[in-house]
């Protein structure tokens, strides 16, 4: 099974674990304090606030008990110290990230974050430690991830060529991957081009054919299709966690993220007993959650909702919106995903369609509704669009062959364009499903260009 994730370097990627500090002389704190810590850091990364993001980074490694996660959260705390222009002070902290046995050592050398370290007087000694560490592990380093393929899609009014350029990502090359410059990057294509949105999403594969290989997709939106970004109000709710779940939803993802992150986790063989289930439970360290979820989402299927509908807190709406999947009726958990469809978080949105699809794919019959299935496919974002596609797969395959024929017209006025224009992406997840679609309308198969051409035969009224 393919997976997708949006994964991360530096203070990104090690957010999952955390990183440490940088500027003020790091607090006395509890053990218990890490993790918020982590958490602060992450904020601070995210709003481009990097010297507050290096403090929290080094402060969460201070109080952190595990060398491991220190290792780790000195990594981030060094890369938002260099994003600060404090160079000498990223390179310390690398410094005790290795003396704690940070050992990705291609990271390190890769990391567009680092690049201002590589001048200083130190770096190469840094590097050789952390090849050192890696020599000695029990377990060596994943591989470096390699860039396979840059998508842009979405704007009529900035080529391809120029986005591509206007990034710098270099394809078949080893890739560690910057939230940070990415986003400084965005906000300029923005500026430049009056764009409404512009969003650059990172996605690895980490099981089947694709695996280790990882793409890149840039979506835009025209000032003149700023339609596509009208989602519902930001939910200021906080209702009831029912019997936990949610939590304990989110302390399982944060477990299955970490050993994913440090390769321990197999995707190839996700054990799930529902239809969708996230990470999978296949880890010794997860087996504990799923029986859990089993027991007790069934009799809170209201509750699950509301958190779903009213939760300020979009990973808690996240967390509810897969949790649903293990409602054992699917028609109850349909009546409830689908009002979040165009909820105002990416990662809630991209949660519910995946669990909508998934159930889908199971039914007997189509349980969506075509409208709300292609008002879907019109968001703005990747992971949007792909899994709306997915689901009208899903769709089209529990129809007759009369019932498809007869939506025809409705589906290729609505999002003709957009699926022959998905055909041509790189990325398999984003162009594989507008391919099945369309095969599965017309009965017929091409390339790009001949579904362009097929697309303009269709008298459509």
């Amino acid at each position: 099974m393919k997976r997708f994730l949006s994964f991360l370097a530096c203070a990104v990627a090690v957010a999952l674990l955390g990183p440490g500090c940088a500027h003020a002389p790091a607090p006395a704190v509890a053990p218990a304090d890490a993790n918020a810590l982590r958490q602060q850091a992450e904020a601070a990364y995210f709003a481009l606030d990097f010297p507050r993001c290096a403090g929290s980074y080094r402060a969460s490694a201070d109080a952190s008990q595990e060398a491991a996660s220190r290792a780790e959260l000195l990594y981030s705390a060094a890369c938002c110290a260099s994003l600060a222009g404090v160079s000498q002070e990223g390179l310390g902290l690398l410094r005790r990230a290795v003396q704690e046995g940070y050992a990705q050592a291609d990271t390190l050398a890769h990391d567009p974050e680092l690049r201002p370290l590589h001048a200083l007087e130190g770096w190469d000694a840094v590097l050789a430690q952390a090849r050192a560490n890696a020599q000695k592990a029990l377990k060596p380093p994943p591989p470096l991830r390699v860039l396979a393929g840059v998508d842009v899609y979405g704007s009529r009014r900035v080529d391809a060529e120029t986005v591509r350029r206007a990034f710098g990502f270099e394809v078949g090359q080893p890739f560690v991957y910057s939230q940070a410059l990415v986003t400084m990057k965005e906000n300029g294509l923005r500026r430049q081009y009056a764009l409404a949105f512009s969003h650059v999403a990172y996605i690895s594969y980490h099981a089947g054919p694709e695996a280790g290989r990882d793409y890149i997709t840039v979506d835009l939106v025209d000032e003149d299709e700023a339609w596509r970004l009208k989602f519902l109000p930001e939910p200021a709710g906080h209702p009831e966690d029912p019997e936990g779940l949610v939590a304990r939803w989110r302390e399982y993802e944060d477990r299955a993220w970490t050993l994913l992150r440090r390769g321990e986790l197999d995707l190839a063989k996700p054990v799930c007993r529902v239809t969708h289930c996230s990470l999978g439970f296949g880890h010794a360290e997860l087996s504990s959650f799923e029986p859990v979820f089993v027991e007790k989402v069934p009799a809170h299927v209201d509750a699950l909702g509301r958190v779903l509908r009213e939760d300020a807190d979009p990973k808690n709406r996240a967390a509810a919106a897969f949790l649903l999947a293990y409602v054992s009726e699917p028609g109850l958990a349909i009546e409830r995903l689908v009002g979040s469809i165009r909820d105002s978080s990416p990662l809630v949105r991209n949660n519910v369609l995946r669990v909508l699809g998934a159930l889908q794919r199971h039914a007997d019959r189509p349980l969506v509704e075509l409208p709300r299935v292609l008002d879907a496919m019109a968001l703005p974002q990747t992971t949007d669009r792909n899994k709306a596609t997915s689901l009208l797969v899903a769709v089209l395959e529990k129809m007759s062959p009369s019932e498809r024929a007869a939506r025809l017209a409705d589906i290729l006025r609505q999002a003709g364009e957009q699926l022959v224009a998905m055909t041509a992406l790189q990325q398999p997840i984003n162009r594989d499903p507008a391919r099945t679609v369309l095969e599965r309308l017309s009965g017929e198969q091409h390339d790009a260009e001949g579904w362009r051409v097929w697309l303009q035969k269709q008298q459509l009224p």
